[in-house]
């Protein structure tokens, strides 16, 4: 007779408002039998989401290795949905092993509550046992569906239909009639040679209208920056006040990264302006890409601890490592 396979659900965060069923142990029962016997509870840090840090986070990726070296056959994770999206993602962009990582919005709001939370439970056991979902690396599951961790986007906690998106690729799987279904493969990104250690401070400045120049000067002077992520305009402009503080920023070669504060923008040359994304680029400030604020300034500390400078940690930032071996961009 074979072994039952062995999943980790690990409890990393709140996954339930109503205190009578914040007990994990409840989770198990709602699952059938069958299934059920294939989960381990493993709880690591039973706290709001919103008190978790990228550290934290890069503390967990550790111990879901560990985990793994303990003969896991895949890893589910529960934790509050308002972070999910940056949790999985740091995840992601660490993940090298062929079984798969999912995240489980249980903490679903509005009227489908407890309900939807218990689908996209049960969705994440069945994928995290289906072999499909092998080298697939980190997912999220929300609303029955899968999403791939390098593009999912919160929209809307309280909807009980598109809580997460995947605008520019939709789902790469869903539950239909009690199985999954895959239909796509996600993205993966490079893999650093070097594994982050001590995080370093990177912020993100957002543009707004005739704002900010104030707060972007304060962090000019704070001698604990290690990187900064722009969030600016449309196509990646920001204010002209903002460009001496920025200079100052680079001239103590500290890393800075332009993305766009819109919902879905991939930043890009339009006008040549005091303040525009070529102007910006000019002095030395990286693009994002189709990052978003929030996975630019991840995806930067990243790059920033493993080592990656100048061109190499630019190369980073856009999923372009300039050869299979991403060592050389260490040079």
């Amino acid at each position: 007779m074979l072994p039952l396979p062995r999943l980790a659900l690990v409890i990393a965060g709140n996954f339930s408002a109503d205190e009578e069923n914040a007990d994990p142990g409840i989770l198990l029962g709602y699952l059938p039998e069958e299934l059920a016997r294939c989960c381990e509870i493993k709880e690591w840090s039973c706290q709001p989401s919103t008190h978790y840090s990228m550290p934290m986070t890069l503390a967990m990726e550790e111990m879901f290795e560990s985990l793994i070296a303990e003969g896991y056959t895949g890893i589910i994770t529960v934790c509050g949905s308002g972070v999910m999206e940056e949790m999985a993602y740091l995840v992601n962009l660490l993940w090298q092993h062929p079984e798969p990582v999912i995240f489980a919005n249980l903490m679903v709001q509005g009227r489908a509550g407890l309900k939807e939370g218990l689908v996209n439970l049960h969705c994440s056991v069945l994928a995290a046992l289906s072999p499909e979902a092998r080298d697939k690396g980190v997912l999220l599951c929300s609303s029955g569906e899968l999403f791939g961790a390098d593009d999912v986007t919160l929209v809307d906690p309280g909807s009980p239909d598109s809580a997460f998106q995947s605008l520019e690729k939709g789902s790469v799987g869903k539950m239909l009639n009690g199985e999954i279904k895959f239909f796509s493969e996600p993205k993966r990104p490079p893999f650093l040679a070097r594994r982050p250690k001590d995080l370093p401070y990177v912020e993100i400045m957002w543009a707004s209208l005739g704002g900010g120049e104030s707060l972007l000067s304060l962090l000019a002077s704070n001698r604990e920056l290690g990187g900064l992520v722009l969030a600016g305009f449309g196509a990646g402009n920001v204010p002209p006040s903002w460009v001496p503080p920025i200079r100052n920023i680079l001239r103590r070669r500290i890393p800075v990264a332009i993305t766009s504060r819109c919902f879905q923008c991939h930043v890009h040359k339009t006008n040549d302006f005091e303040g525009s994304f070529e102007k910006l680029t000019e002095m030395g400030v990286m693009s994002g890409g189709k990052l978003n604020p929030f996975k630019a300034r991840i995806r930067l500390s990243l790059g920033i601890s493993a080592g990656l400078t100048d061109s190499g940690l630019s190369l980073y930032m856009l999923n372009q490592p300039v050869c299979d071996d991403i060592n050389t961009l260490y040079k």
